[in-house]
Formats: C-alpha cells, structure tokens, sequence
C-alpha cells in the first residue's frame, strides 16, 4: 500500500461499497447459512468431535532449484540484511507497508518460512526463534468467549504495539487480519517442515491457529466476499477442524468454503476484483487450499479457481508494459514497476527477472518493500497456470478488448495494447473515490517517451461510472470529479479544459461540465470538473 494511506480507511472504503454492490438476496444467504453453522460450532464444539482425516504428512524440503530461484535469492538477500537478532524478527522501513512499524510480525513469519525452505547451517535455528518470538506477541482467546475483545486471537503488529483500548478501531490500533495472515503461514509450516519442529512447538503453531479461529468465530466481523481474508480463513477453519477432530467446526468450515466460492462461480470473479495486491493473497490462500484441503472439494476448487484466475489474470496483462489493466478494486498503485505488488512477485515465480512487473531494482526505499517478503512463499507453493498461459507474461500477442461481468451491478471493460492500457468499471453510479481509496474505476497507463509509465485516474468523485469504447473512456458522475495525470517525463504536461498533453500522449476531453480547474506540477496535474454528469475522453500515443 502507498505509505500515504491507511489500512484501516481502506478497508472502511471496502465494506461500504461492498454493501451497495452485493444483492439483498446474496447477502441474506451468505449471513444466514454462516450464522447457523456458527451457532452449531460454538454450541456443540468439542461434544461432536469425530474422526476426520488425520494431519497432513509434511513434505520434503525445498529442493535446491527451487531456492535457486532468482526471486526467491532477492527477497532472501533484502530479508537477511534487515533481521534484528535482538529482537528475532525483521525491521521494519518508512516505505516497507501502509502501516509502518518498527519489527513487524506478520512479515516475519514469511521470512521463517523462507530460512526453513533454505536450510542452511543456522536457518532452521533462526526460523524457530521467529516463531516463539511471534507466537509470545498473539492476543490470547478463550475458549468460553464471554466478553471476548474484537482483536482476540490476532497478532500484535510489532512487540512495542501497545493493547488495543476498549474503544479500538480495527486496522488503527490493530489488525484484526493478522489472524488469517499468520495462521496461513503456521499451518503451511506444518504441513511443510512440521517434522523438522519439536512437539512442544508443534503444539504451540496448532494452538494458535485454534485461537485465530476462535477469535474469528466471535468477532463475526468477516464476510465471504471479503476475498482475500475469506480464503485464508477457510483454510484456518479446515486445520483446526481437522486437527481436532471437530465435526461442528467442519460443518463451519464447509459452509464458509461453499459461500466463499459461490461468489466466484457466479461470474467466474472475486468481488475484490483485478487488485495487483490482493489477487497475490488469493492465489497464496487458494494454493493452501489445492495442496493441503482436507477434502476433494476444498482441493478441487482451490485448483479450479486457481487456474480460472490466471487465465483472466492474463486478459488484462501486458507483458511489454509489465503492468495489469485496470480497472482496480483495490490498488495500491498504478504502475507495478515503481512499487511491490503480491501479484509482481507471483509472475516473478515463473518468468526472467527483466520479465517479472517489479521495480527494476528494490531497495529499503521501495514502496511496499515488505510484499517482497512474501515470494518465497510463493514459490513453495507453485504458480499452477493453465499450458501455454505462461507465454502471455512474456509477450502480448495482440492487443485486444476484455469485458466481465462482476456482479449484477458491476462490470469492468478494458483496452490491453503494447505500450497503453485502459480499464474503466461501472456500477450503477454506486461508487464513489477520495483521496485515500484503493477504488479505481478508471485506470490509464502508457509508457512515455522517457521510458517510464504515464498514469490517469480519478481521484475523488462522490460516484463514477466509466466504460472503454474504441480506445476511449465514457465517464459519468455525480456532482463532480477529479483526475489525477501522473508524467514521468518532466516539464512536458500542457493542460487546458478539452486537451491534455503530457510528453507523448494526448487526452482530448469533450464533457459537459459547467466549469473545471487545474493544479500543475512538474510531473502530476489534478484535473477537476463540476457540474455536468459526462465526459469523453480519447487518448492518442505518439509512436
């Protein structure tokens, strides 16, 4: 996330708009279904206990091409540099996150999955005092649940995080997500290197992610649709379920898993949809769920899903701009060459180093510095792409037009070309961007004339729809908007009301705005017009 926003605005952002795209009758079912299955697991618990599978057997380590792996050599090389060992875990930077701190936990816990994939002479020694250090920093739960506070079972961000007050706000005073974040990476500990563990803390890993459940459980605050948070959670639910025995908390977790991928099956989409982020964290959930699913069903979508995604993932790639389209549900960014996105590294899994959407070189000052972290992860796991689908990251074969459907309300449409890309997404004039959003329902980048990427989006508008019609963006609002033109190159914009020019592109704006403005910089302009509901906007690159 750009370190000028804020997890906790976002994710507001998130669950309101969520509520005016999700259908009365999808909403009722999702919270219906969970309500009766919650009841029954915190009714019955332990009293329904029966033989499920048993524990996963854990997997061999990882072979030697796989730490090979230049992506994996990179974020290895950044991890060690930045290890605190007064500490036992890794410092944090001014750019590494949207939030900050100074040793942060969720982050280390990728760094001890990745020493124990690497296994050298003192990894293993070094992974397991991460571990004891994050396990020591988890808000406990109880098992009775009276009274229980909204963060129990999460994580501090950093040792010298304070306790939440009575009155907390989530993502301020902590990060109610730390649950499934950690937990996730417990339970692949477990499944991959849990016999190199000791019993002790062994116990202590399954422990905790009992606790992550249970705080979840009755915090009640998580959705389905919340995607990325709702996969990872099912994931939870299934190792305490089976690592319990607990019939009660299956029937939980089935439940939770068949919502979660209803949503999807609808319009083969995530309602956090084309997000450079957060499509990382569902291919990182949805790759727990393909190899280490309990059952046939939690394998077969976790694969199913998986493939699904990477083929829409590649419609909106351009391998020669090294960026996704938009539009995008939840970005932190507009260009993935200037700052870490989860899907870059996912892509870095699979592709040459000067393929992979990056910054070319990434340093403690690189925004969102810490998603580096997550890559060996991702390489464990294995991006499992459909066959052929691998070239589209390397080349674009033609440009070409991309339309979905998201869900009854929204749809996106998107131009992807060699050197421009052009995303616009509608939804009934039901959502709106400020400042802070993630939200962009109209994302424009072109490479300039300097080699760097150009970007367009609307940066505050109480609501907008826009769509793309033969390489031109169809903008409609409410009462006003504003547009943000980033140029790389400096000193080349030339704005006025119907026509910007910056370098190598040319916007002409045809609109029926009764009045509008401008604020030029060397390199950002912001555009507003007020009044009027419309505007055409048709973009020519010099080439």
């Amino acid at each position: 996330m750009l370190h000028t926003e804020h997890a906790a605005l976002a994710a507001t952002h998130f669950s309101e708009n969520l509520k005016t795209v999700l259908t009365g009758d999808i909403a009722s079912m999702f919270s219906s279904r969970f309500r009766r299955s919650l009841s029954l697991s915190l009714c019955l618990g332990a009293s329904a206990m029966i033989p499920l599978p048993a524990w996963g057997t854990p997997e061999t380590p990882a072979s030697s091409d796989v730490r090979q792996s230049w992506i994996f050599r990179e974020a290895m090389a950044s991890m060690d540099s930045l290890y605190d060992p007064a500490v036992g875990l890794l410092r944090g930077t001014v750019l590494s996150s949207s939030h900050p701190v100074s040793h942060p936990i969720r982050e280390s816990s990728w760094y001890a999955f990745a020493l124990m994939m690497r296994h050298g002479p003192t990894d293993q020694q070094r992974a397991e005092h991460i571990v004891n250090v994050i396990l020591d920093n988890q808000y406990p739960a109880s098992e009775e649940m009276k009274d229980e506070a909204a963060w129990a079972g999460t994580f501090r961000r950093s040792p010298d995080e304070v306790l939440p007050t009575e009155k907390a706000i989530a993502w301020n005073e902590y990060d109610p997500n730390w649950r499934e974040f950690i937990g996730s990476e417990f339970a692949l500990m477990l499944h991959a290197f849990g016999d190199r563990l000791s019993p002790d803390l062994r116990s202590r890993l399954h422990e905790s992610i009992h606790q992550a459940v249970q705080g979840e459980l009755h915090n009640k605050r998580l959705s389905p649709s919340y995607t990325n948070i709702a996969i990872m959670f099912g994931q939870l639910l299934d190792e305490d379920a089976v690592y319990r025995h607990d019939r009660a908390l299956a029937d939980v977790r089935d439940r939770w898993i068949e919502d979660t991928v209803a949503i999807f099956h609808q319009n083969q989409s995530f309602m956090e949809y084309n997000s450079p982020t957060y499509y990382g964290v569902d291919l990182f959930g949805l790759g727990l769920w393909r190899r280490y699913g309990s059952t046939a069903m939690i394998r077969s979508e976790g694969k199913g899903i998986s493939r699904h995604l990477w083929t829409d993932i590649a419609a909106f790639y351009s391998a020669p701009m090294k960026n996704l389209s938009g539009p995008y549900d939840r970005a932190y960014g507009m260009d993935m060459e200037s700052y870490v996105a989860l899907l870059g590294d996912w892509i870095g899994t699979f592709v040459p180093r000067s393929s992979a959407p990056l910054p070319a070189t990434i340093t403690v000052e690189t925004p969102h510095l810490a998603d580096l972290w997550f890559a060996p992860t991702f390489v464990f796991l294995k991006a499992t792409l459909p066959a052929g689908l691998r070239n589209d990251f390397l080349t674009l074969r033609q440009p070409h037009d991309v339309t979905r459907r998201i869900d009854n309300r929204r749809s996106v449409s998107a131009r992807v070309d060699r050197d421009m890309l052009l995303g616009g997404e509608t939804a009934n004039l039901q959502r709106g961007v400020d400042t802070k959003s993630q939200y962009h329902p109209l994302a424009m980048q072109w490479r300039a004339s300097c080699g760097h990427i150009g970007t367009l989006r609307i940066s505050d508008t109480p609501a907008a729809d826009v769509s793309i019609q033969q390489g031109a963006a169809l903008v409609s609002w409410k009462d006003h908007v504003a547009f943000s033109l980033h140029d790389p190159c400096q000193d080349t914009l030339k704005i006025n009301n119907n026509l910007w020019i910056a370098g190598n592109m040319r916007i002409q704006v045809q609109t029926d705005a009764r009045s509008a403005e401008s604020i030029i910089g060397r390199k950002d302009v912001m555009i507003r017009y007020d009044g009027g509901h419309f505007s055409k906007m048709v973009f020519t690159l010099a080439r």
